[in-house]
């Protein structure tokens, strides 16, 4: 192939690779096809969105969050009053962390809200249970509310988890409550 007709190429699929029309690994691959090895490479990048310590932090941080709440509510002699508001700051973090989550890492996103709204499940169950003597009428009428809500919040914005968890948790209180 002539000099002329191989650079030609070679443009354009950097072309490709810059306006993305392509996957990143395909124009890789053509690159060193038709430069013969001799353009400089790209090292693969499996694993590498994983190396990224700005979402390790977050993702840490929110999952320590939902255990340090667990922790707190379940297995500590704190006042109610002092574990619900641990629960409550902590359920304001990581709902903090899920707004400032990047639109690109739609995932993630939706993973910390649920992981928020579980934290926030767990308070007002608690304050529930503190507050109503542990009826089993008030804290079905709480359940109730928080899977509606999450149904509603799974429709409106598109997010398979509450959807999916609210109608789950509506199937599993109804067993409860007729069996």
């Amino acid at each position: 192939m002539d000099d002329l007709r191989k650079k030609v190429i070679i443009n354009e699929i950097k072309h490709w690779k810059h306006s993305n029309l392509l996957p990143t690994q395909y124009c890789d691959f053509l690159l060193t096809l038709y430069t013969e090895g001799e353009e400089g490479s790209v090292p693969p990048t499996s694993g590498k969105r994983f190396l990224n310590f700005r979402l390790i932090y977050p993702f840490l941080l929110v999952q320590l969050s939902f255990f340090f709440t667990a922790l707190v509510i379940y297995f500590t002699d704190f006042s109610s009053g002092l574990q619900m508001l641990i629960g409550l700051i902590f359920s304001i973090i990581v709902f903090f962390i899920a707004v400032s989550t990047k639109r690109e890492l739609v995932f993630l996103k939706q993973f910390y809200s649920f992981i928020g709204a579980l934290i926030l499940f767990l308070v007002t169950i608690e304050a529930a249970g503190h507050f109503a003597n542990h009826s089993n009428t008030v804290l079905s009428i709480v359940i109730t509310v928080h899977c509606l809500a999450w149904i509603l919040v799974g429709f409106k914005w598109k997010m398979r988890f509450f959807t999916i968890s609210g109608i789950l948790g509506l199937v599993v209180l109804s067993g409860f409550w007729f069996i």
